[in-house]
């Protein structure tokens, strides 16, 4: 019994070594494969998808250049009008888009820094996005931006990367992310460009 429990161990400490060793080698976000991925149905997942496409789309992208993510908002209809939106879908592919960003070497600019830390009973904030609270000079190389299209089943997210102020799109991605990577199936669908949340 005791030879089967530590040929077990010895078997998860050289799984665990070889993945180490694995992003050792490479610092490059499109050439990491880890042994061990996220559930393919996660939206942080599918986003990552989205990293990896865009980063391998344009050699023109130079690294010591900053990096502005911003919020990825509902696409709009031809008269103008907004589809229903859900912000934490939106905030949530930003905060994934800025992790990949980061862990690829691109310098991200947080341009939601306050310049002080606000302290209070409940939390101690450096995020704010209140524009008066924040510095109203930020200067960024590329914007990192997108739209996503809700659909019955799954949600189109668009994004791509712009050199400024030349409003050059040099990289641009697309993927299709099932509507239950963020909230289970049974509990939200879209028909006719409209959320429907069933019961809880």
């Amino acid at each position: 019994m005791r030879t089967i429990c530590l040929m077990i161990l010895i078997g998860t400490l050289n799984s665990g070594c070889a993945l180490t060793d694995q992003m050792d080698e490479s610092n490059d976000l499109a050439d990491v494969t880890t042994v061990n991925p996220h559930p393919s149905n996660t939206l942080h997942k599918h986003v990552e998808n989205l990293a990896r496409q865009l980063l391998s789309t344009s050699q023109l992208i130079d690294k010591t250049q900053t990096v502005a993510v911003g919020t990825i908002l509902p696409t709009m209809h031809a008269n103008g009008e907004s589809l229903p939106s859900h912000l934490a879908l939106g905030l949530q592919i930003q905060e994934s888009l800025m992790t990949f960003a980061t862990q690829a070497g691109l310098k991200v600019i947080e341009y939601k820094t306050m310049p002080n830390i606000k302290i209070s009973d409940q939390a101690d904030k450096m995020l704010s996005r209140q524009v008066n609270e924040l510095n109203p000079r930020i200067a960024a190389d590329y914007f990192l931006t997108g739209t996503y299209t809700l659909q019955e089943t799954n949600t189109i997210v668009n994004i791509r990367l712009i050199q400024v102020p030349e409003n050059i799109v040099l990289a641009a991605a697309t993927d299709y992310v099932p509507n239950d990577a963020m909230w289970s199936a049974s509990k939200i669908s879209v028909k006719h460009n409209q959320i429907y949340r069933n019961a809880y």
